[in-house]
């Protein structure tokens, strides 16, 4: 990876002779073959999963802390999982104790899993990590849609969703009741709930994984801007809430693992938008 960087981004970054030239990162595509064998040969593969694999890896040689399993995970037994602060508090002491890398200062980033019990109003807070969010986008559509269906607008478009339909989404409420419901510990009652996640923190470097799904035609509208407002979706104001954005994979095909995928790359240095098709 390192040898990567420094081909892409030499000190001579303004030499005519390094805008034209073109780069096959081969000597990467070799090493990351080595390490997982699902990326040899030549055969398509999900972005998502080179990407995934890519920042677990470099987390993992870069972690700084010489025992990162050395988190108590039986702290959170005597936790009272009721008391948000407590139990932000005590996620952060244990991810902090075990993760401190680049990697994770600027891809990781914290959401928080909140069940409230039909029956005592319980809330219960569980909060995990997560380094890029995925929408998909054929429910987004659907959720749009059924929200809105009451709402004579006529600008509302069925066929179209943008990245705030997306967060809308991502932060409906699910109710879990049959065979769904769950055990609730303060009322001793197998009872129905409500489930909905929200963003604790943003990550530095934010990634967003736009499913269309596989195997189906889709061809509903995606709108995303260069800039992007988290405010009204990240709990915790003091964190990363604006972000620019910086790049773009798409794909061509009916699935992850066949077709083309291209990319677009803003360069940081002249502001310019290139298309990478290779």
């Amino acid at each position: 990876f390192k040898s990567l960087i420094e081909k892409l981004w030499p000190n001579n970054y303004n030499d005519p002779y390094f805008n034209e030239k073109i780069f096959a990162p081969k000597e990467f595509k070799e090493k990351i073959s080595n390490l997982n064998p699902l990326f040899e040969g030549i055969a398509a593969n999900d972005a998502k999963d080179l990407v995934n694999f890519i920042i677990m890896t470099l987390h993992i040689e870069l972690n700084n802390n010489p025992n990162p399993n050395n988190s108590n995970n039986n702290n959170h037994i005597n936790l009272d999982q009721r008391n948000q602060m407590v139990m932000f508090q005590n996620f952060m002491e244990e991810f902090n104790s075990s993760n401190r890398s680049i990697i994770s200062e600027l891809f990781y980033a914290i959401n928080c899993n909140i069940t409230k019990c039909s029956n005592c109003t319980t809330q219960i807070y569980n909060y995990q990590t997560y380094f890029f969010l995925v929408f998909p986008l054929e429910e987004v559509r659907k959720f749009k849609y059924n929200n809105s269906q009451y709402n004579f607008n006529n600008n509302f478009n069925s066929n179209e969703v943008n990245i705030n339909d997306c967060f809308e989404y991502d932060r409906k409420i699910n109710l879990m009741f049959g065979e769904n419901s769950m055990y609730c510990n303060y009322c001793k009652l197998n009872t129905n709930c409500k489930m909905y996640t929200c963003l604790t923190t943003g990550p530095t470097i934010l990634i967003l994984l736009l499913n269309r799904g596989h195997g189906i035609e889709f061809n509903v509208k995606i709108i995303f801007m260069e800039d992007l407002d988290l405010s009204n979706y990240i709990e915790y104001k003091n964190f990363v809430c604006k972000y620019k954005l910086i790049g773009v994979i798409t794909h061509i095909g009916e699935s992850g693992m066949g077709g083309h995928f291209i990319a677009y790359c803003k360069d940081p240095i002249s502001q310019s938008w290139n298309k990478y098709n290779g």
